[in-house]
C-alpha cells in the first residue's frame, strides 16, 4: 500500500476515524467488510514504511492501527531537546506495566478495586525525530501482545477509541440549553451514527462531558457565576433587575430577580398576586418561590423566582419588600397563599392594604385532617364557596357547628376567626380573577419539574426556568393568535349583546360570558320601582323563585349593578344584569362593565397621562409602553418570519425605523460593563419544611412479635421467653459487677453498651450502666464468661458476648 504523506490516508474530521477513498481496497476483517467509511485498515507494513510530519500524526495512526487490530494505546514518555522540542517519543499497548502495590495494599480502601487491565504487554511503537529531513520515523515497533484482542464487534468501547467530535459537542450543548436529558441527547446521537459501535462514546463519556462544561461555567462559584449572569442580563434586557443579601459568614441567602417583561406583565395584571414554595429544585435545597398571576387569557403569567435562606417572617418580610419596589410600589390587592405562618407576616409588612386570600384546598385538606368527618368536610366547603349574603353564612356556620357539636374545638373556632380571609361571603366585594386556590401555583411547580431537578445549582436554576417562562409567554401569544384570527359564531339570540361581547373580550373570556347571555333565557324579571333615572329590577330563576337579585341600571350613566357581585368579584357582567340589558334594548355592553384587564387590547398602552407624574409614575408608564411595543414586535416577528422574501423586507424596515427614531432621542445602543462584584460564597445546604423523606430501610420495617424491636423476627429473636429474659437480666448483671474492677477499651465499652441496650428494662442494669468505667477493658474480662461457644443457644447475649472475646483473644 502506497502512502506518500500523512493526508493520505487520514482526515481531520470525527478524530482521524475516516478514512480516504485510497483505503476502499485494503482488505477489512471487521464487520463492515471495507465497505464502511468509518472503518481505518493499516497494516504494520504501513507503519513500519510511513513517515510523519509531527509526533502527534504518528500517534494518531497507531491509535488506528489499534483499532483495526483491537486493542487500545496510551502515551509513554519522551525526550526532549535543548530547545523543548521532542526528539523521541514511545505509544504502548493500553495493557503494558503492571499496576503498583500500593493501591493493593491500602488498608484505608473503600471502594471496591477496579479490574485488572494492566498485563506487562510489550506492544509498542518509538519513534524519533529524523533531523535531516524534520519528519518522524518509526525505531521500533513490537506487534506481539501478551493477551487476548478484543473483537472487533466491542473495539469502539474501548477509552482510547472513544472520544466525542466538535460536532458532537456542538449539538449536546444546543440540546442542553433546550432541556433534553442526557439520555435523549444520547438517543438521538445513537441514530444519527447509525448504531452505538459508529457513535464514537459513550453515556458515561456524554455524562462526563456535560459536567465539565457545566463547571466551567462556575468556575468562580456558583453564586458569583449566577449573579454575574443576571448583571449581564442588562445588556440584552435593560428592565431585567435583580436583588440578593448575604448571610453572616459571606455566603448567598436570598435571591430573588424578574425581567422586564415581567415587570411589564404585573402592571397590567398585577391586581391579584398568588405565590407558593416549591422545595428540591436545587442542590442547596433552597426553597424556590414563584410569583403568578392571571392575564387577559386566563392563562398564568410569572411576575418573578426567588430563592429562600428560610422560610421564616423575616425573610419573606425582605423578599416581598424587594418584589414590591422592583415592581414599581404597586401594591396587590388581593394576595393568595396557602397560610404558611411565614407568608402572612410577610405580607401583613409588606401589603398593609391587600386582601390575603387562603387557599380553598389547604383548607379543606385540614379540615379532612382535623375533623376526620366527612359530612362535616362537605358542609364546611359550602360554607367556603357558597356565595351568600354575610348574614347567611352566620346562620348556615353556627347551624353547623351545632349539628357537629364543635362549639369547643380549637380548629373550627380559629378558622371562624379568620373568616374574612376564605369565605366567599366575606370576598365578594373583592377582585380574585378567579382565584380561590393556589391549583395555579401547583401547576406551575408541576411544570418546572421538567426544566429543573434537586441535582442543578444556581446557574443551572436559573437558566432553565427562563425556558419555563419563555414556554407560558409562547401561549399567551398562541392565544392573542386565536383570539384575533377569526371570529365567533353567534347562537344566543341576543345577537347584539353577544357580539359586543365578542369585539371586546378575548377568546377565552368570551367563553364565559356567553354562557352568562345564555343563561338569561331561564330568568324572569320584575319591574319593582324607579328612583329618578335609576331603574330598580327583581330578578330570580324560574325553578328558585325564593332567591331574588336586586339589579339596578342608571339609564344616564349606563351602569347596572347586581347583588350578586360576580363582577365585582370576577370582573365579567353576570346574567342577572344581561337579563336587565335584555329588558332596557341595550345595543352593547355598556362600557363601564367592561374590565380592560380581560378585553383584547389589554396590552395596548392608552395615552391617559397626567401632566404632573413622578418618578416611579413616569417608569410605569414606561413599562406598560415597553410591554405595548414588545407585544406589537412580537407579532410582527411572526408574520414577517414566515417567508425569506417577507424575513428580509421585514428586517430592513426595522434597521430604518430603528436609525430613525435614534436621531429623534439620545439613547444609543451601547454594551456597558456589568458592575464588579463582591465575591460571595455559595449557599449552604438549608433544611427545607415538611415531613423528612424516609429512607427505604426506614419504611415499613417488619418488627419482632415477640420484643417489639426492628431489624429481626420472633424467629431470629434473642429474647424466646420470660424465663431466659429474667436469666439474661442476672447473667449481665453479675458480669458487669465484677467488670467494676477492669479497666475496659472505650470501643468495646459502646459495643459492650449496644448489647446492654437491648435488654428488657431493668432498674439494676441500668444503675450498673451508668457506673461503668469507662476505660474498662475487655481483655481482661474473657475469664468471666469461659463457656464453650458451641454449648451457648446461638443469638443470646452470652454468645454475642462469647465472640466478642473470642475476636479481641485471637487478635
Amino acid at each position: 500500500m502506497d502512502i506518500e504523506g500523512e493526508a493520505t490516508y487520514l482526515e481531520s474530521d470525527e478524530g482521524g476515524q475516516n478514512m480516504k477513498e485510497t483505503q476502499k481496497n485494503v482488505s477489512c476483517t471487521c464487520a463492515c467488510r471495507g465497505s464502511s467509511r468509518y472503518c481505518g485498515v493499516l497494516t504494520t507494513e504501513d507503519i513500519r514504511n510511513h513517515s510523519w510530519m509531527t509526533s502527534d500524526a504518528a500517534y494518531e495512526c497507531y491509535v488506528s492501527y489499534a483499532k483495526s487490530v483491537g486493542f487500545g494505546v496510551r502515551k509513554g514518555d519522551a525526550a526532549r531537546g535543548k530547545d523543548g522540542k521532542y526528539r523521541r517519543r514511545r505509544f504502548f499497548c493500553n495493557k503494558a506495566g503492571h499496576r503498583e502495590e500500593k493501591y493493593y495494599n491500602n488498608p484505608n480502601r473503600k471502594r471496591e478495586h477496579k479490574a485488572e487491565t494492566r498485563t506487562g504487554c510489550e506492544a509498542k511503537l518509538s519513534i524519533y525525530l529524523d533531523e535531516s529531513s524534520s519528519v518522524w520515523k518509526v525505531r521500533k515497533l513490537v506487534e506481539e501482545h501478551n493477551h487476548e484482542l478484543i473483537p472487533q464487534c466491542l473495539v469502539h468501547l474501548i477509552p482510547n477509541h472513544r472520544r466525542l467530535t466538535d460536532a458532537n459537542k456542538a449539538q449536546t450543548d444546543t440540546m442542553i440549553m433546550h432541556g433534553l436529558p442526557t439520555s435523549q441527547i444520547m438517543g438521538y446521537l445513537v441514530g444519527q451514527a447509525g448504531g452505538y459501535h459508529r457513535v464514537g462514546f459513550s453515556k458515561k463519556d456524554l455524562d462526563n462531558y456535560i459536567e465539565r462544561s457545566r463547571r466551567a461555567r462556575i468556575i468562580g462559584g456558583d453564586s458569583n457565576a449566577t449573579i454575574g449572569y443576571l448583571s449581564g442580563k442588562a445588556d440584552l434586557d435593560p428592565m431585567a433587575m435583580a436583588r440578593y443579601s448575604s448571610t453572616l459568614e459571606d455566603r448567598l441567602g436570598n435571591l430573588f430577580w424578574a425581567d422586564g417583561m415581567s415587570r411589564a406583565d404585573y402592571q397590567l395584571f398585577g391586581d391579584v398576586l398568588a405565590f407558593d414554595t416549591t422545595y428540591r429544585k436545587n442542590k442547596y435545597k433552597k426553597p424556590l418561590v414563584i410569583f403568578s398571576g392571571s392575564n387577559h387569557h386566563r392563562q398564568t403569567c410569572i411576575f418573578g423566582f426567588a430563592v429562600l435562606e428560610d422560610e421564616s417572617g423575616p425573610t419573606y418580610t425582605w423578599l416581598l419588600k424587594n418584589f414590591l419596589d422592583v415592581m414599581l410600589g404597586k401594591s396587590p390587592t388581593v394576595v393568595v397563599t396557602d397560610g404558611d405562618e411565614g407568608m402572612k407576616e410577610g405580607i401583613a409588612n409588606a401589603f398593609p392594604n391587600a386582601t390575603h386570600r387562603l387557599c380553598g384546598w389547604h383548607l379543606h385538606k385540614n379540615a379532612t385532617s382535623n375533623i376526620k368527618d366527612p359530612t362535616f368536610c362537605a358542609e364546611f366547603k359550602k360554607c367556603m364557596y357558597g356565595k351568600w349574603h354575610p348574614d347567611e353564612f352566620e346562620l348556615r356556620w353556627a347551624k353547623m357547628v351545632d349539628t357537629f357539636g364543635l362549639q369547643n374545638n380549637e380548629w373550627v373556632n380559629i378558622q371562624y376567626a379568620r373568616k374574612e380571609n376564605w369565605a366567599s361571603s366575606y370576598l365578594m366585594d373583592k377582585f380574585c380573577a378567579g382565584f380561590r386556590t393556589t391549583s395555579r401555583c401547583e401547576g406551575i411547580n408541576n411544570y418546572v419539574k421538567t426544566f429543573i431537578n434537586s441535582h442543578h445549582c444556581l446557574l443551572d436554576l436559573v437558566t432553565n426556568l427562563e425556558r419555563a417562562v419563555r414556554d407560558y409567554r409562547n401561549n399567551e401569544m398562541v392565544a392573542q393568535f386565536k383570539t384575533i384570527y377569526g371570529e365567533p359564531v353567534l347562537t344566543t339570540g341576543l345577537t347584539n349583546l353577544e357580539r359586543s361581547a365578542a369585539e371586546a373580550y378575548t377568546k377565552e373570556i368570551y367563553r364565559l360570558v356567553k354562557k352568562e347571555i345564555q343563561a338569561v333565557v331561564a330568568l324572569e324579571l320584575i319591574e319593582d320601582r324607579s328612583i329618578s333615572t335609576t331603574m330598580i329590577y327583581k330578578v330570580y330563576h324560574h325553578e328558585n323563585r325564593d332567591r331574588l337579585y336586586t339589579v339596578m341600571y342608571d339609564r344616564n350613566d349606563k351602569n347596572i349593578e347586581c347583588e350578586c357581585k360576580r363582577w365585582n368579584s370576577e370582573g365579567i357582567p353576570c346574567r342577572h344584569m344581561f337579563c336587565v340589558m335584555k329588558r332596557e334594548a341595550c345595543k352593547e355592553i355598556p362600557e363601564k362593565l367592561i374590565l380592560k384587564r380581560w378585553t383584547k387590547r389589554a396590552k395596548h398602552f392608552s395615552n391617559e397621562t397626567n401632566v404632573r407624574q413622578s418618578e416611579i409614575e413616569k417608569e410605569r408608564g414606561f413599562l406598560m409602553r415597553f410591554a405595548a411595543l414588545s407585544v406589537a414586535t412580537t407579532w410582527m416577528s411572526f408574520i414577517g418570519a414566515q417567508e425569506l422574501p417577507l424575513f428580509h423586507h421585514t428586517m430592513k424596515e426595522v434597521c430604518r425605523l430603528t436609525r430613525e427614531i435614534e436621531t429623534k432621542t439620545s439613547k444609543k445602543q451601547r454594551t456597558e460593563e456589568a458592575p464588579t462584584q463582591s465575591i460571595i460564597g455559595d449557599p449552604s445546604v438549608v433544611k427545607t419544611k415538611g415531613a423528612p423523606k424516609l429512607k427505604k430501610d426506614e419504611k415499613g420495617r417488619r418488627k419482632c412479635k415477640n420484643c417489639g424491636k426492628e431489624g429481626h423476627t420472633k424467629r431470629t429473636c434473642a429474647i424466646s421467653g420470660k424465663e431466659e429474659t429474667h436469666a439474661m437480666n442476672e447473667e449481665l448483671n453479675t458480669t458487669i459487677d465484677e467488670a467494676k474492677t477492669h479497666e475496659m477499651d472505650p470501643i468495646v465499652a459502646s459495643q459492650m453498651s449496644s448489647i446492654i441496650g437491648n435488654t428488657p428494662p431493668n432498674e439494676d442494669v441500668a444503675r450498673d450502666t451508668n457506673e461503668l468505667n469507662p476505660r474498662f477493658s475487655v481483655v481482661n474480662c474473657i475469664p468471666l464468661i469461659s463457656n464453650n461457644l458451641n454449648e451457648i443457644p446461638q443469638g443470646s447475649y452470652r454468645w454475642m458476648l462469647q465472640v466478642m472475646q473470642n475476636r479481641m483473644a485471637n487478635k
